[in-house]
């Protein structure tokens, strides 16, 4: 294996067991750093609070501003992806996030951590447009679904679930009059998965797809060979065209960019509600700082439950359907927490639960398979981040007013976001072509208005 028809050898038999084996794990591994940090905001506030004397709005600032930075990591780095290389962003990104990651355990004013609250959003940007992309056109299309939306997935929630253990043991063992080492040490040890996955990810090979994009076709196929994707792009073989924006706004290319974008926006409106503002919101019900972080621990346990069960759905069964079920479920999940989480935190608890199981399960995967299938390869980077973009802002949007408005209004702030899923169903009920299990990612973008002239490439 790995010899071109110029003799060059780009992939010799070791490496291509290494790049068989390990390729969508270290990609997707960048969601663990995600996870981590989306996590980290929302626990460490509780203990932010104490040393800084923190307001509703300036909790809603701290996790909003991370949201921004990503918003522009992702737009901007997900076209430099198409234009340099997936890989070239990688051997990047992640040092801007290890840098300001340190630097945000040592500020002493709290304008200095939203300085690098922005920054390590822009490096997260970075990361998530490229892994998206990258895990997209490495996976086969027997298991698209488990590699580019639960794998990710599960990476991010093990993040998650690590952040709130590591409070709950800094907690346990930092002396009260030195509480704030608590965030600091969260904020600090944030840099040390960050350099593991750097200098592992280093082992990589480039998207194969976005080789042959570029004319390398040579390396492109011997890289197929080694993943065994060679017999599937053959019978789809990616087409080299321009990168032209326009396309992405014409004909059946614009209704699948608007949904599925409509459906990621939907979904990083209301899912925030669970994800990282879990401590604001049993904080506002009177629940003590230790049951807190453990609650949060249960959620994310749940939603690691429910994305493993997801793991044997997500090719298996109708995409459609399962998005179909559980926008259906969080809606009465959403409505149930608003009208009766202030009175009972029995009906707080259960929905939070429900709501966490509901969203992993189904739309926090369905909506990274669906985005990536929208794009083409010579735009999937940009066109991530251009999806993902718009979502983190309405994430922001929804973290920096929530608390201010639960501390308003209580917990039927939370309400309308019923009507959120509830739009998010429709919108899956109007387009049956969201039933994309079991097609090649060249078999799925096809079906857009793209040129059909372009130039059919082989080994």
């Amino acid at each position: 294996m790995g010899q071109s028809a110029t003799g060059t050898v780009y992939v010799d038999a070791r490496r291509a067991r290494f790049i068989k084996r390990w390729s969508p794990t270290l990609i997707a591994f960048g969601e663990f750093i995600d996870g981590y940090d989306l996590t980290v905001i929302g626990v460490a506030m509780v203990f932010l609070t104490k040393t800084f004397t923190l307001t509703a709005a300036d909790k809603g600032l701290l996790v909003a501003i991370s949201f921004v930075g990503t918003a522009l990591g992702l737009v901007l780095f997900g076209d430099i992806a198409d234009r340099v290389g997936r890989k070239k962003v990688f051997a990047f990104n992640l040092w801007v996030f290890i840098v300001t990651a340190v630097g945000a355990a040592f500020i002493t004013q709290v304008w200095m951590l939203w300085v690098m609250r922005f920054l390590i959003g822009v490096a997260i940007g970075m990361d998530l447009s490229t892994s998206c992309a990258f895990l997209a056109e490495v996976a086969p299309k027997s298991s698209r679904g488990r590699l580019a939306g639960s794998l990710p997935t599960i990476t991010l929630i093990l993040g998650a679930i690590f952040s709130i253990l590591l409070a709950m043991f800094l907690k346990a063992v930092v002396p009260v009059a030195h509480h704030d080492w608590v965030w600091r040490g969260m904020f600090l040890f944030a840099a040390l998965p960050a350099f593991g996955v750097l200098m592992l990810r280093k082992q990589l090979p480039e998207s194969p797809r976005w080789l042959i994009q570029k004319g390398r076709d040579e390396e492109a196929w011997q890289i197929l060979d080694a993943l065994e994707l060679s017999e599937e792009v053959l019978q789809a073989p990616p087409r080299r065209t321009n990168r032209e924006y326009r396309r992405l706004f014409k004909g059946e290319a614009r209704r699948r960019v608007l949904v599925c974008t409509a459906f990621f926006m939907l979904n990083t409106t209301a899912g925030p509600v669970v994800s990282f503002m879990g401590p604001v919101i049993f904080e506002q019900a009177g629940v003590p700082a230790g049951n807190n972080l453990l609650i949060s621990l249960i959620a994310n346990c749940v939603g690691l439950v429910a994305v493993l069960i997801g793991v044997r759905l997500i090719d298996s069964v109708n995409r459609r359907s399962l998005g179909l079920v559980t926008a259906a479920v969080l809606t009465v999940a959403a409505l149930t927490m608003g009208l009766l989480g202030q009175a009972s935190q029995v009906a707080l608890f259960g929905s939070f639960i429900a709501w966490s199981f509901a969203t992993w399960l189904g739309p926090a995967v369905l909506c990274l398979v669906w985005a990536s299938e929208a794009y083409p390869t010579e735009l999937r980077g940009f066109g991530q981040g251009l999806t993902q973009s718009l979502s983190r802002m309405m994430s922001a949007t929804t973290a920096f007013l929530l608390p201010g408005l639960i501390n308003d209004h209580g917990f039927y702030a939370i309400a309308p976001f019923s009507v959120v899923y509830a739009l998010m169903f429709l919108l899956v009920l109007r387009n049956p072509w969201l039933a994309s299990t079991a097609a090649s990612l060249e078999e799925v973008t096809a079906t857009a208005d793209v040129p059909k002239a372009a130039e059919a490439v082989a080994p």
